[in-house]
Formats: C-alpha cells, structure tokens, sequence
C-alpha cells in the first residue's frame, strides 16, 4: 500500500482488517456487502481501492495501515522511478501502464533485459 491509503496495482490486508470487515459483511442483510462501508460512506464514482481504503481506515476504524514501500512504486505515491522501473529486485508492483509497449518496457527494465524500443522491434 501507499502512504497515502490503498492504492489498486497491489492491495495487501492485515488479518485484522479482514476479520474486521468480515463481520461487517454479516451485518449486511444479505451478507453480500460491507453494511457500515455502505451506509456510511458517498462513495459515487470511488474504484474499489479508494472505497476500501476509506471503509477499513474511517469507517471501521482498523489501524495501523499496513505500509511497505518496496511493495508499490507508483506516480501517484512518491516514487519517482515508476516510469523507468528499476527500483531493485525487491519491488512488487510498478504502476500506471496505459500502452503494452510502456509496459513491455518497464517489464524489461526490472528484468534487466533489453529494452523494447518500438512496435518495428517487436517484428523482429
């Protein structure tokens, strides 16, 4: 996760925050949403990392955030080599990737192989 909350290339719970938001789910009348998550919360056009994130840290109050940062590099966290990914072997997730070949490339640098320069040397 994120110091800035959860964030959705990697979402890690605590067992804690599962038990938690499990009994959250059993007070629901059909067990098939997080009762106080719901009702507590105006959620609208929210992805599921900022829901969770927002349910877990302000609704249910679980504490503390679980926070590795060699398990997340990503723009929006204060990584400044998520583009280039080559963070070390230890890093988990690299994020945004909105093109293959944006993602080829960061694959490539966190192997340590060559990377891709353009559709033509795909061909190759």
């Amino acid at each position: 996760n994120c110091k800035y909350g959860m964030h959705g290339p990697i979402e890690v719970f605590s067992s804690h925050a599962i038990d938690t938001l499990g009994q959250d789910y059993k007070a629901s009348w059909d067990g098939k949403a997080p009762k106080q998550c719901v009702s507590g919360q105006h959620f609208g056009q929210w992805g599921e990392d900022m829901f969770m994130d927002q349910c877990l840290h302000k609704i249910l109050k679980v504490s503390p955030r679980p926070l590795d940062e060699k398990m997340m590099c990503e723009s929006h966290c204060d990584c400044p080599a998520w583009y280039w990914c080559n963070e070390g072997p230890d890093m988990v997730s690299y994020h945004p990737f909105k093109t293959v070949e944006a993602y080829k490339n960061c694959m490539a640098n966190a192997l340590g192989v060559p990377a891709v320069v353009g559709a033509a040397s795909l061909k190759k």
